[in-house]
């Protein structure tokens, strides 16, 4: 079941006493936030470019060009403020794009975001992450990103050994799931080994240029380092300005791609 929540519903929600107070927007001269709680920043948007990636690790998170440049469809774990999902429909016309959230709260402030409507290519899913991808048929994406948090930490559904089967399943051959990683987290090394049983070992970790994050890359029946392009390329849908706002951080990933750090 998709939603397409706008400003007459979070009103409603508001109304019928629904607390919004843990999910909160804060506005600066060129810049909206959204946090849970009184913890970090958990998505920014530059109201004068909506679409422009703000935060590093959503850049980093872009890596799957590297390996997939022109995916035909992408599964994403998590809405927040909506920063990978605009960025991917804008710039890849033609990929169908799938968010799964599972707070009602955050997908409430969607148009506060400029989250684009439900339409044939582009959904919104309220919904447990875990519970979504276990629903699905094998094969079903080319690439799946993984960046759900609440107020303190991952939501511990995600970090499963039994998750990231599901999402090894549901990629395509040469798929890629990308995950957003804390690496202040208990189970930070869980994570990764969880993730390199499922994939047979081959994940890629890269590092934010910010401190705090890692982003994870795993690669369905490919290794991460196969058929690795000889140089980063624009892809056709995109536009030069987007191109240069990510390009740094997706030659980042080629990179260390290419140098085989694999964390087994």
């Amino acid at each position: 079941m998709s939603f397409n929540f706008g400003s007459a519903l979070q009103t409603a929600l508001i109304d019928a006493g629904l607390n919004l107070r843990d999910v909160r927007i804060r506005h600066k001269r060129f810049e909206q936030t959204l946090s849970f709680g009184l913890t970090d920043v958990q998505s920014a948007m530059d109201p004068r470019h909506p679409d422009r990636l703000v935060l590093n690790y959503t850049r980093l998170m872009m890596g799957f060009m590297v390996f997939a440049p022109q995916p035909r469809n992408i599964l994403m774990i998590g809405l927040g403020g909506g920063s990978l999902p605009k960025f991917c429909h804008r710039h890849f016309p033609g990929t169908d794009i799938t968010v799964v959230e599972i707070d009602p709260r955050v997908i409430a402030l969607r148009d506060q975001f400029e989250v684009p409507p439900d339409q044939n290519d582009f959904r919104v899913v309220q919904a447990d992450g875990a519970d979504f991808v276990a629903a699905m048929d094998d094969a079903s994406y080319d690439i799946i990103m993984v960046d759900g948090f609440d107020a303190e930490s991952m939501a511990p559904s995600l970090g499963t050994q039994n998750f990231y089967g599901l999402c090894a399943r549901l990629l395509t051959t040469g798929g890629v799931m990308v995950c957003n990683l804390h690496e202040l987290d208990l189970y930070f090394g869980a994570y990764l080994e969880r993730i390199a049983l499922s994939f047979d070992g081959d994940a890629l970790v890269v590092a934010t240029r910010d401190c705090g994050n890692s982003v994870v890359f795993a690669r369905k029946d490919v290794a991460i380092n196969a058929r690795m392009p000889h140089r980063l390329q624009r892809p056709a849908g995109m536009s030069e300005q987007a191109w240069a706002g990510i390009e740094t951080d997706v030659h980042d990933v080629l990179r260390e791609a290419r140098s085989l750090r694999t964390f087994i």
